[in-house]
């Protein structure tokens, strides 16, 4: 999975914009939900794609299929002298569950362009279901198989330091995995019903969101609250290198969003468009000229359809990419971004996940979702579409290139708060209580001097830690700029290299991907304080 870029289109909370900026797809289904059909984007049409029909859903998995796969391969590593059947188990299983996770695809589009309809969203949950319990099954046997004396078959595939806890039976951890589904998903499904609920104050919603926060990080340590995602930096390398965001990078922020609204075509933006011209059509007719491979996936995209654009009262509002790992391939969702600039803005943010999915073959069990790498990929090319803003937008192109570099600026900003506020919570958990939760959040965000609220962000609920990849990635995509505005072949030679960097293969971490395609080591003071005097000098020149 990659992102769901849930952006934010109103003027007065576009520069808020990065704390709605994607969220996790990796994560239970929203199984009790509520939602309002009074939109802010009613423009009720169906728009480019309107296949509604669940006639079209996947065939579902039988987990008692997984079950007996997974007992095969338990029956195999207690045999001797069986190497070439426990490795024909292992490869069975990882294409038994890449059929399933691409099942929930499948079954995830055509949910998210019926959003507000239940029955769907109960027969989505069903595919969420299996794809979260197969996911343990098998790995419940790949661990018992590293405890075998095939273990060097499964060194690869297993969390070393989690072994010790697959103990007990296969039934036991069916029966483990089902009751875990079921109690991640009835936590993060009260958080929806939470902020839906119209009776209730902001800071009833904040407090009572902050209580799920704590109830959801129990069981998280400052030594691994990061280690999910794969990261090779600590929560006190964020906390200390936040401070020189805070007194370098802020006080830019704020004189770039000054620059921005004093330019005469920022609004330009935010008019009123309800065009339904395809945006893929536009990433394509600018990509192709990159490269052969550049041509070869847009056009791609466009022949097998492999994009969902909706404008309907009842689809979701926000987009993201998702993978189709039996193809080797993924798919990508818009759904009701606002008017053509958004929409386009977003599928260059998303074209960039799905072309970086091409050079990845990582099994979807496998997957170790290194969001610092993956937001590089979609980041970094939204700032090489900017040379092609003046001509896609004419007169409005050095607003429109600062409003992307104040974007993903916001990214840096927004992410080392919200990334502040987790670690500090994580250290202190046993002592904070939910209102003093809500003060730190509140305190935090004062800073920007926005009307920002814990319950406004859902990756803090659902996929804690997630966050701070958006400022990280943002620092190491702004390593671009100079490339963009200077020596675009340049700049794509170092992003083709970045794409061709699997973010889920564990194979590099965020500050190896770096080195390997000639980026700086960008979490250091020394690289914060150089970005932020850029900013203010490209800020100037566009604004002028």
């Amino acid at each position: 999975m990659r992102s769901a870029r849930l952006i934010a289109i109103a003027a007065a909370a576009v520069f808020s914009v990065s704390c709605f900026s994607c969220s996790d797809n990796n994560r239970p289904p929203r199984i009790s939900r509520y939602r309002d059909k009074v939109k802010e984007f009613k423009i009720g049409q169906a728009g480019i794609d309107n296949d509604d029909s669940t006639d079209q859903l996947p065939e579902r998995s039988n987990l008692d299929d997984v079950e007996e796969s997974v007992r095969k391969l338990l029956d195999d590593i207690g045999r001797s002298d069986n190497e070439e059947a426990v490795k024909a188990d292992i490869d069975s299983l990882l294409s038994m569950y890449d059929t399933i996770y691409e099942a929930r695809t499948n079954a995830e589009f055509i949910f998210y362009r019926n959003y507000t309809d239940k029955h769907v969203e109960a027969l989505y949950n069903e595919y969420y279901h299996d794809a979260a319990v197969a996911a343990d099954l098998i790995m419940y046997g790949f661990n018992r198989g590293a405890d075998s004396d095939y273990s060097s078959l499964f060194e690869k595939l297993v969390d070393k330091e989690g072994k010790e806890h697959y103990v007990y039976s296969l039934s036991s951890a069916r029966a483990e995995a089902e009751s875990s589904f079921l109690d991640i998903a009835e936590t993060k499904s009260e958080y929806y019903e939470v902020i839906n609920d119209a009776s209730l104050s902001v800071g009833e919603k904040d407090l009572r969101c902050a209580e799920l926060l704590l109830e959801l990080i129990e069981d998280y340590t400052p030594e691994t609250f990061y280690t999910q995602y794969d990261r090779d930096y600590t929560g006190e390398e964020i906390l200390e290198l936040g401070k020189t965001v805070s007194d370098k990078i802020i006080p830019v922020y704020k004189e770039m969003l000054k620059d921005y609204f004093g330019t005469v075509s920022w609004s330009d933006y935010f008019s009123e468009d309800d065009s339904e011209e395809n945006p893929f059509e536009t990433v394509r007719e600018y990509a192709k000229t990159l490269s052969p491979e550049f041509d070869k996936y847009s056009q791609k995209l466009i022949d097998e359809k492999l994009y969902t654009v909706c404008y309907n009262d009842d689809a979701f509002e926000g987009a993201f990419t998702d993978e189709l790992p039996t193809q080797n391939s993924a798919k990508i969702f818009i759904g009701n971004m606002g008017n053509s600039r958004n929409r386009l803005t977003t599928a260059i943010h998303e074209f960039g996940h799905y072309y970086a999915s091409f050079f990845d073959e990582t099994h979807a069990l496998m997957a170790k979702n290194n969001l610092d790498i993956a937001e590089i990929q979609s980041q970094g090319f939204e700032l090489l579409f900017m040379q092609f803003y003046n001509d896609i937008y004419g007169k409005s192109g050095d607003s429109m290139k600062l409003y992307r570099i104040l974007n993903i600026a916001d990214s840096i900003v927004c992410g080392f708060l919200v990334g502040e506020f987790e670690y500090s919570i994580i250290s202190e958990k046993d002592s904070i209580t939910p209102e003093e939760v809500v003060d730190k959040f509140n305190d935090l965000f004062e800073e920007l001097e926005i009307d920002y609220h814990l319950s406004d962000i859902p990756h803090i609920i659902e996929s804690p830690g997630y966050y701070i990849s958006y400022a990280t990635s943002a620092l190491a995509s702004l390593d671009l700029l100079d490339d963009v505005m200077n020596d675009p072949a340049k700049a794509l030679e170092k992003y083709e290299k970045m794409a061709r960097i699997s973010n889920n293969s564990g194979e590099y971490s965020f500050r190896a991907a770096l080195k390997e395609c000639g980026f700086d080591d960008v979490l250091t003071k020394e690289y914060i304080t150089s970005l932020a005097a850029k900013l203010k000098m490209y800020s100037k020149e566009l604004s002028r």
